[in-house]
């Protein structure tokens, strides 16, 4: 049976093809680049929604994953109109889950990745300060100035301000590390992301403790199953996968906090 989505997609095509649309006169090197752009996309709508109860955005996300996995069928079948259609409307799809998230952030999102940025900046000043680039050394103050900028819009509720700074923050400084071939290894970032969340949760069960409440038993319950499930990505050397699963959890776990009443 043919399958909804590669039925609508494919009428799509026919109409557009019967126009002479700009989609008819794609290569397969330029369809190969879409999907690859649609991938980064969806790269990017993981993070943000990885932390979000946003139920419409986690659906958007999985019908954009969806979508991108029909095109790439396509595209190996050599159907390379059909595959452009399919991963053009699943970037959309990951545009509009990252739209619902990031218009209405949620705040222990927020300060999970403006910890992560932190991190990364205090790696990288200690390892930049060896590197002889007056331009690595510039972008990696703009980075740190613009960090500073993010976590007051974080103190004074401007949680979107705060997210789209310490994102910017943390490209700058990841451009800076590039510039002087000193690029952190992923599994030894995903290593140290790890243990900074266990961290938290720690903290997060001390609070809990002192402070009774459904709400934040359940948030941090959730913390330990999404840290365990980091953990054990990261064993079988799943380090992109780890990375976003200890970023949720440690979402939880300032919730957790946040919900038991301490800061």
């Amino acid at each position: 049976m043919k399958s909804p989505l590669r039925s609508i997609a494919a009428l799509a095509v026919v109409a557009l093809a019967a126009i002479g649309g700009p989609v008819a006169a794609q290569t397969r090197d330029d369809v190969l680049i879409a999907i690859e752009r649609t991938d980064d996309v969806i790269a990017r709508a993981r993070d943000v929604v990885s932390g979000s109860d946003n139920q419409q955005a986690q659906d958007e996300l999985g019908f954009a994953i969806r979508l991108q996995a029909n095109a790439r069928t396509e595209f190996a079948a050599a159907h390379y109109l059909l595959a452009l259609d399919l991963t053009r409307r699943a970037r959309l799809r990951a545009d509009r889950a990252i739209a619902l998230v990031t218009g209405l952030p949620d705040p222990d999102r927020v300060m999970a990745q403006l910890e992560r940025t932190r991190e990364l900046l205090d790696r990288a000043r200690e390892r930049i300060e060896e590197c002889d680039l007056d331009r690595a050394r510039a972008m990696l103050r703009a980075a740190l100035e613009m960090q500073v900028r993010a976590e007051a819009s974080w103190r004074d509720g401007r949680y979107l301000a705060a997210l789209q700074l310490t994102m910017s923050a943390r490209e700058r400084a990841l451009r800076a590390l590039r510039l002087c071939n000193l690029e952190d290894n992923l599994r030894d970032a995903a290593e140290r992301a790890l243990m900074r969340t266990d961290e938290l949760i720690s903290r997060a069960r001390d609070v809990v403790a002192e402070h009774d409440g459904d709400q934040a038993r359940q948030a941090l319950n959730r913390a330990v199953e999404l840290q365990a499930e980091a953990w054990s990505q990261f064993r079988a050397d799943h380090v992109e996968a780890s990375l976003r699963l200890t970023q949720s959890a440690r979402t939880f776990a300032h919730r957790a906090i946040r919900l038991a009443g301490a800061r």
